[in-house]
């Protein structure tokens, strides 16, 4: 019944191997280009977003800013730490809402005055898990708000 023997380095007589491999890098590329795509999308909505973004690892580091943030920053945070960037700090302050977060786990709400313009900016800071549970990150979110009462406009 089964008379013709293979071998590993002989070609394999049923699989059409050039249109199989055409078939492979078709997909891998729209799979880059649906993934640039997905990623551009979301830059453009995460950009969009008028109150100030800011994703930190657990070591304090900028990951992501949105264009709004940018306006608080000199230069490119990105990869360096907030404290020092920002602040000129060596560590993180122990009111800072990111290290709150960080320590509990719990999303903190803070408030500062915007040294730009004066106005309250309250801050509020989400935690960010991986698989196992274990706080990855956080996600600071800046918003001006004439709502909020400050201590330092009594």
């Amino acid at each position: 019944m089964f008379t013709k023997r293979y071998s590993s380095k002989s070609e394999p007589t049923h699989l059409n191997t050039s249109s199989l491999t055409s078939k492979v890098v078709s997909k891998g590329h729209t799979y880059r280009t649906r993934m640039h795509k997905t990623r551009e999308k979301f830059n453009s909505i995460f950009n969009a977003i008028t109150d100030p973004i800011i994703v930190f690892d657990a070591e304090f580091k900028v990951i992501k800013i949105n264009k709004a943030a940018k306006e608080f920053f000199t230069g490119c945070p990105i990869g360096k730490k907030c404290f020092f960037t920002k602040h000129k700090f060596a560590l993180a302050c122990k009111n800072c809402p990111t290290w709150q977060t960080l320590k509990t786990g719990v999303t903190t709400t803070s408030e500062i005055l915007n040294p730009k313009t004066g106005t309250t900016l309250l801050l509020k800071t989400y935690p960010i898990y991986n698989r196992l549970k274990n706080i990855k990150g956080v996600v600071l979110v800046g918003r001006e708000s004439d709502d909020v009462p400050m201590k330092w406009n009594r």
